[in-house]
């Protein structure tokens, strides 16, 4: 089944929001972290699940990413070319990396990552199950989302033709676009500071 391509489903904001929740006040967010995860099979049982609680009340905070736009144009081309063939991973079907994506809409500083949810559309739940990482040795999604060498993301959800849904995060040190983005250009880092911590 083909699935046509599809913009990105306005998810982005709200994952941004969970990761700052996340790493800005780590040990708040362990608190949800078991709600968020109720329902959730896990193939380390309950194991995962302690750990990440444990992780995050001994994190330290760290600063809150900024979005851009330009990453979340290279995330959307992944979604794009995984959602209507079903596939999965972090190669492309022209065999692209997500370096590749990247360089393609501008150039990173510093280290640069990406994570990639399938399953699910809910935000919280996205973070979550990435910071819980079950399954995953060397816990790689949940260190990208807690490395403070991280100051940028570009996150692009939308449909799956296998799983239903899919969100790609893009994570650099920094992010400098090819083009300028106008009078548009903007962070959504603030968005999550208005409301987000009364949320927890």
């Amino acid at each position: 089944m083909n699935l046509p391509l599809l913009a990105a489903d306005g998810n982005a904001a709200a994952v941004l929001e969970q990761i700052n929740l996340a790493r800005v006040s780590p040990a708040r967010y362990a608190e949800t972290l078991a709600r968020c995860m109720e329902g959730v099979r896990l193939r380390e049982g309950g194991r995962s699940l302690d750990e990440a609680i444990a992780f995050l009340r001994r994190a330290s905070p760290l600063q809150p990413l900024s979005f851009s736009e330009a990453m979340a144009s290279g995330a959307m081309r992944h979604v794009e070319d995984q959602g209507s063939a079903g596939t999965f991973g972090h190669k492309g079907s022209d065999h692209s990396s997500p370096w590749d994506r990247m360089a393609g809409v501008g150039k990173w500083t510093g280290a640069a990552g990406e994570n990639i949810s399938y399953g699910y559309s809910d935000a919280q739940r996205i973070v979550a199950t990435l910071i819980v990482d079950d399954g995953v040795r060397g816990r790689g999604h949940r260190k990208n989302i807690f490395n403070r060498s991280f100051g940028v993301a570009g996150i692009a959800c939308g449909a799956h033709a296998r799983f239903g849904r899919m969100c790609v995060i893009d994570f650099a040190g920094g992010f400098v676009e090819n083009a300028p983005a106008g009078d548009g250009r903007r962070t959504l880092a603030a968005a999550w500071t208005h409301k987000g911590l009364e949320r927890l």
